[in-house]
């Protein structure tokens, strides 16, 4: 018999269902977890994990708080936090133990929920069960339809949007704008980062359908921005306040990001201070965002997987870095690996193609040479993850990993395993 983790991993078999009929079932028979704290909604193509993760750092200045956010680097456990405990594993084992009986009951009326619904009615009955005051809430895809919009937040938040998901967004901005706007809930404020024309006037038409203030964050008020490889600093004229911000996430687009928090937080009718902003963004962790893992080699890791993620980070690293590292890439079926790689060719001529962990939809690494190889001035393929960056590091002293959160995931891994036995953290 399949373990409990097990088996809500094979329900990824399933795939996604863009739908909320069974989430809305299922939030019925455990009694509507979701209702019992109050909660930030926060969707984008880029930004929405930054953006969460600031959220939620905020509010633990004052607050027991919640983030749940997807996909995990390392650890299942690590999508569902509360006041910086990621969810145990017996509370995992326990609840699909308990709901087992709930997934047959909802397949008989209907069908069984996906991988996400379950997990996402696990964080809600975590936060219930934990008491949270509050939850920072990540949509996983689009908005109006996915499971996490079952939620009623204090406010919501749309980062940046892009053509990531077209098959089931729509083809045009103005349609993925609709669906990531479905978060909007009636009367409550929603704070908008992007700036795109498309994206901005689908929004606002959205808001005023649904009597929401619209919040659209102007990036004229981050003043005196300086990025270097120890963060980010920047001043930021917020609704209430002048901010004097500094996070280790490193680039310009982490200050859209913070400020977006800000902004979400001070239209909420969540009482912090200002104190409370700086500090909380200053404590702010999300890791796998150009992350530096190592400093002899330099070793950085980026999740980025789409063209609009990748020129950020490209801009970013050569202006920060100034030098040119060996990348070591894998990357997704369902991503745009030709526009992907056609960007990151701008960040250096030396890569390595591998294998992401995740098998199902991990591209071979051998076609990606067949492919894009011509796009670097020196390409190879070695398909173990551990094998290809073990190989950089012997030719360079500057190794650079991205194209997908389950291969940078692998690679910090191997840092954490050498660190738990000295007995000591990544230092950044």
């Amino acid at each position: 018999m399949l373990s409990n983790l097990d088996y809500l991993y094979n329900l990824k078999r399933a795939g996604i269902k863009y739908d909320l009929t069974v989430m809305r079932e299922f939030a019925d028979m455990l009694g509507h977890p979701e209702r019992d704290f109050r909660s930030i909604h926060i969707t984008g193509s880029n930004g929405k994990g930054s953006t969460s993760a600031f959220i939620y750092s905020i509010l633990r200045q004052k607050f027991s708080v919640g983030v749940y956010t997807s996909p995990h680097l390392e650890r299942f456990n690590e999508r569902i936090i509360v006041d910086n405990e990621e969810v145990p594993d017996e509370y995992i084992d326990g609840f699909i133990e308990k709901y087992r009986p709930k997934f047959d009951e909802l397949s008989k009326v209907n069908r069984n929920p996906t991988f996400f619904e379950v997990t996402t009615m696990m964080a809600f009955q975590y936060f219930k069960d934990r008491k949270v005051d509050y939850a920072s809430v990540e949509v996983g895809l689009g908005g109006r339809l996915d499971a996490t919009n079952i939620i009623m937040p204090e406010v919501s938040v749309i980062a940046q949007v892009g053509y990531e998901h077209a098959d089931k967004l729509g083809c045009s901005l103005t349609s993925i704008a609709y669906e990531k706007a479905g978060i909007i809930k009636e009367g409550r404020p929603i704070v908008l980062q992007d700036d795109k024309p498309e994206v901005v006037n689908e929004v606002r038409r959205i808001a005023q359908v649904k009597h929401s203030p619209l919040i659209t964050l102007d990036r004229n008020k981050i003043k005196n921005l300086h990025v270097d490889e120890n963060g980010t600093d920047f001043d930021f004229d917020g609704t209430n306040d002048t901010y004097h911000i500094h996070t280790s996430l490193i680039g310009d687009y982490q200050a859209l990001n913070a400020a977006t928090a800000i902004l979400a937080v001070e239209n909420s009718k969540v009482q912090v201070y200002k104190k409370d902003i700086e500090t909380g963004i200053s404590r702010t962790i999300w890791p796998g965002r150009l992350e530096i893992i190592d400093r002899s080699p330099l070793v950085i890791i980026d999740a980025a997987h789409n063209p609009p993620a990748a020129n950020k980070m490209v801009r970013t690293v050569k202006k920060v870095f100034n030098r040119e590292p060996t990348i070591v890439a894998g990357i997704l079926s369902d991503k745009d690996a030709y526009s992907f790689f056609s960007v990151l060719r701008q960040l250096s001529g030396k890569i390595i193609f591998t294998t992401p962990e995740e098998k199902e939809r991990a591209v071979d690494p051998n076609i990606l040479m067949a492919q894009y190889g011509n796009l670097f001035r020196s390409a190879r393929v070695i398909p173990d993850p551990i094998s290809a960056f073990e190989h950089a590091k012997k030719v360079d002293d500057f190794v650079f990993v991205t194209g997908s959160i389950y291969l940078i995931g692998v690679i910090r891994g191997l840092y954490d395993k050498a660190n738990e036995k000295k007995g000591t953290k990544i230092v950044v």
